[in-house]
């Protein structure tokens, strides 16, 4: 009988799950993309609570992995109807990009507006993520293999992964938060006016390829039911 290796030591598994999730948010994607714009055409509190809503589902899914729910979750993200809602969820963003005119930051109604959108923006999060396939793809290979090897340490080993992977975003969306508020101050009027457009034609690509697969995915589904 072959011997069985030990486990990655916690502080070894740690490390290599904060980096796999740092170089994975660093590759451009849908909502990194969505966080640059948000950043840049609405208040930078509109990215902050759209990355909230983001985190949000982070952390749902690797609790739900821990709980053992990784076949429920592979079944979810492969639903046709999953990938439509996040393509119409940033083909909405793209228009949105493309109809407003950036203004410059009223401080009088900050507040009013933050507060008004907060659960818009966050609800913005879940269906990005939510609708990206990549993610799921993401989450029941990668994302499972770090569960399944924290679960080896208890729960200690559990918490500590979910802190690394959560920690690996936050690392890279700070600082890309704290440069989309320089660069509101860099950029003038024109510039910021093409940088936001330039991505709301991005997120309109995106989405109408999103929501096409799911579209063309949903259908033989729809004929088999109705046959």
């Amino acid at each position: 009988m072959a011997p069985v290796s030990p486990p990655l030591s916690l502080p070894a598994l740690v490390a290599s799950g904060f980096v796999v999730s740092l170089v994975t948010v660093a590759i451009p994607g849908p909502i990194t993309i969505v966080a640059t714009r948000l950043g840049l055409s609405r208040h930078l509190a509109a990215a902050v609570w759209f990355l909230v809503g983001v985190t949000a589902l982070d952390v749902a899914l690797f609790s739900a992995l821990a709980a053992g729910a990784a076949p429920i979750l592979r079944r979810i993200g492969a639903l046709p109807v999953v990938v439509v809602l996040g393509g119409m969820a940033l083909i909405w963003g793209g228009a949105s990009s493309l109809r407003d005119v950036p203004r410059p930051p009223d401080r009088t109604s900050k507040l009013q507006l933050e507060r008004r959108n907060l659960a818009s923006y966050l609800a913005l999060g879940l269906a990005v993520s939510a609708g990206n396939p990549h993610y799921w793809i993401w989450w029941v290979t990668a994302g499972l293999a770090f569960v399944e090897a924290a679960r080896a340490h208890g729960a200690p080993g559990l918490a500590w992964m979910l802190a690394a992977l959560i920690g690996g975003v936050v690392a890279f969306y700070i600082p890309l938060l704290w440069a989309l508020h320089r660069g509101r101050a860099l950029l003038s009027a024109r510039g910021e006016r093409a940088v936001t457009r330039a991505l709301g034609v991005v997120l309109l690509l995106l989405g109408i390829a999103l929501t096409s697969l799911g579209v063309v995915r949903l259908l033989p589904q729809l004929a088999g039911s109705s046959g």
